[in-house]
């Protein structure tokens, strides 16, 4: 049996036991955080694993023809590693911070994907790159009326001031190749107005998935995924991870199976 560890779900905001040998939500006791494939550790970073990159990378449109991937906002990589992991491009991941991009380094020479995976530290608002991505990723600060944190690492990796969305935007569009595809994580109450700043700046909502932690919640998170090429009738669905007695639902273990030790 593992150690069982009391925790907060950031996600679910639940305190839940866990056992150590399972993996869930998000254990900021812990110095590291198991896969099926490799381990993340994230004890230099401010943000730590969580269920948001865990979603996105699970999630994100990666396919086997995706030649060229940046990540940006890569903390300690696990949304480069989760990527890695799926498909055999060439991933780029970017963080401001520099103890997280030398984690996330370290991370990724410990995985089979070592040779296909870049760290950088660069502000995403200054990197220049004349490589166009295939796909672009970003689990970003979206924290726009909370109070500040006093440490200036979380600030930046917790809040939207540091990264606007209308500049994340517009990065990305110039970014991505003419077929490319751009996916982030959000808060649900913040994804309407990033569609709306998306499509300004030349982005297309084509793909839209709505997060709810139980059946009688209301969505917590929206995943979605833009195109310069238009859609009519953006693809939407929605996941529930728990069912009404507490337990993981299918579809959510079918998402994340390829990677969670537990499922």
């Amino acid at each position: 049996m593992g150690e069982e560890i009391t925790n907060i779900c950031y996600f679910c905001n639940r305190n839940e036991v866990y056992n150590s040998q399972k993996n869930f939500c998000i254990l900021m006791g812990r110095s590291h955080f198991e896969f099926k494939q490799f381990i993340v550790y994230h004890d230099k970073c401010a943000m730590k694993v969580g269920t948001d990159g865990v979603l996105l990378g699970a999630w994100s449109t990666a396919q086997p023809d995706t030649n060229r991937i940046l990540d940006i906002g890569t903390g300690c990589g696990l949304i480069a590693l989760m990527l890695a992991q799926r498909c055999p491009a060439d991933i780029t991941g970017i963080d401001i911070d520099e103890e997280a991009i030398v984690q996330a380094d370290e991370n990724g020479q410990r995985t089979l994907w070592k040779d296909r995976l870049h760290f950088m530290q660069a502000d995403a608002l200054a990197f220049k790159t004349k490589d166009k991505f295939d796909l672009i990723v970003c689990n970003p600060p979206f924290f726009t009326h909370a109070l500040p944190s006093p440490e200036q690492k979380r600030n930046f990796a917790r809040h939207n001031s540091s990264l606007p969305f209308d500049r994340l935007i517009a990065a990305a569009c110039g970014w991505l190749n003419e077929n490319g595809r751009f996916d982030v994580i959000l808060p649900e109450r913040s994804a309407d107005d990033f569609i709306q700043t998306a499509w300004e700046g030349g982005l297309n909502l084509c793909r839209k998935c709505l997060v709810f932690t139980t059946p009688d919640a209301t969505p917590k998170r929206a995943l979605l995924s833009f195109a310069k090429e238009k859609t009519s009738y953006p693809e939407t669905e929605q996941l529930v991870m728990r069912d009404s007695a507490g337990e993981y639902t299918p579809e959510y273990r079918r998402l994340t199976q390829a990677y969670y030790l537990y499922f």
